[in-house]
């Protein structure tokens, strides 16, 4: 496998990293699914031709992800937090 699938790759997870990090879900649920398609066509490639860093590169990209994930999951947690505090005051307000 050449470089330039690898770079492709690298270039496909910054974008989604930096949908994610600017809170484009929608954009980085479609950037990941193009970068499964991009994974599946290896899968299907002969191995011999696939290079043995890009393998590499891929769990790489895996932890990084898996970080990503738990940074949102976070940002989530804390707005619901929030959201279900303004709520409660909202209620005391209004019972007032």
């Amino acid at each position: 496998m050449t470089n330039d699938i690898a770079q492709q790759f690298q270039v496909l997870n910054g974008h989604i990293a930096s949908a994610i990090a600017e809170q484009d879900y929608p954009r980085a649920t479609a950037l990941d699914r193009a970068r499964q398609e991009i994974l599946k066509d290896i899968c299907l490639m002969d191995n011999q031709s696939i290079h043995a860093g890009f393998f590499t590169l891929v769990e790489e990209c895996a932890r990084d992800n898996a970080k990503l994930i738990q940074k949102v999951q976070e940002d989530m947690s804390l707005i619901s937090k929030q959201t279900s505090r303004s709520l409660k005051a909202k209620r005391a307000y209004m019972d007032y």
